[in-house]
């Protein structure tokens, strides 16, 4: 059978103080894959995204938006697969510090994955299969987006580092994920885990662990494929560190609800994919994930 490959990944101050949200904003830590196009061999494509946080307390107040438009692709041989993506940020915040923007090319990653087990096995009706396949890998970000800040500047904040397009550090990934089909009806679960390392301004995200589950039908109009999904998708972070010490309130998690539609007519496909916070809680509840839309341009050969 033509291999059906849709996955999830995720893949991502010490001083607290009135002047910067110490969390919110980390959009350029956020990286996530969400839900990849259908390819036999290999695909190139377009994608933005958007992502929205808003923190209010009596002691500080801030609107972060970042917009990211990246290069992706992958490419597969046999039961290897390989993908890239190459991000660019434009990031705008509002607070209490005045108005920020920045904008740049971010940090790339590279993803390799291992095909360990793939079975189809047709059902007694003899118009149906049923089918499941595990894919195990890992990969790299590499600070090859923009990342200096002042730290030596009379009004530095640990807030200073999310408004950078790149991180700074090299960051690895390890992912799971397995895949169950029944006819037209599918089911994809995946862990992932990113462990983050400090760059050489000593500031250090924390490690984050990713879980999803979601179900998808596939079915055809005319020379279409419309493979309409929904789910579930946890990601928890550990406490942000900067020299060394942790960043208060950092940790935290969100589980969104997430809906999205693969449009398919030959070898180009469109992707749309929403995520809405279901329950969170990140900065002690102070500070609020809004929904993240995502939409890509696909073509497979």
């Amino acid at each position: 059978m033509k291999t059906v490959l849709i996955s999830f990944l995720l893949l991502l101050s010490i001083y607290t103080n009135t002047e910067a949200c110490p969390y919110c904003g980390c959009g350029n830590s956020n990286f996530q894959i969400g839900i990849l196009p259908t390819f036999s061999n290999a695909f190139v494509g377009v994608r933005y995204s958007y992502t929205y946080f808003k923190t209010d307390s009596g002691m500080m107040y801030s609107r972060d938006y970042f917009h990211t438009t990246e290069l992706w692709g992958g490419f597969r041989k046999k039961n290897f697969q390989v993908m890239a993506f190459v991000p660019y940020l434009s990031i705008h915040k509002q607070g209490d510090d005045g108005t920020i923007n920045s904008s740049g090319v971010g940090d790339a990653t590279l993803l390799g994955n291992y095909l360990l087990f793939s079975k189809t096995t047709a059902l007694s009706d003899n118009k149906r299969y049923f089918g499941h396949t595990l894919w195990v890998g890992g990969g790299i970000k590499l600070p090859t987006g923009h990342s200096n800040v002042m730290v030596n500047d009379p009004g530095f904040t640990v807030g200073d580092f999310t408004s950078t397009p790149g991180t700074g550090s090299t960051d690895f990934l390890l992912n799971l994920n397995h895949s169950l089909l029944i006819g037209n009806h599918g089911l994809v679960n995946n862990i992932a885990y990113k462990i983050n390392t400090k760059n050489n301004q000593h500031y250090q995200y924390g490690n984050r662990f990713y879980v999803s589950s979601a179900y998808f039908y596939s079915l055809t109009a005319g020379a279409y494929t419309i493979r309409p999904s929904g789910g579930l998708q946890l990601v928890a972070n550990a406490a942000n560190r900067f020299q060394g010490d942790a960043v208060q309130y950092s940790a935290g998690y969100v589980l969104n609800g997430s809906a999205g539609v693969n449009l398919q007519r030959g070898k180009v496909g469109l992707l749309v994919n929403v995520f809405v916070p279901l329950t969170q809680n990140y900065f002690h509840g102070l500070t609020k994930a809004n929904e993240q839309i995502s939409a890509a341009w696909t073509y497979s050969f």
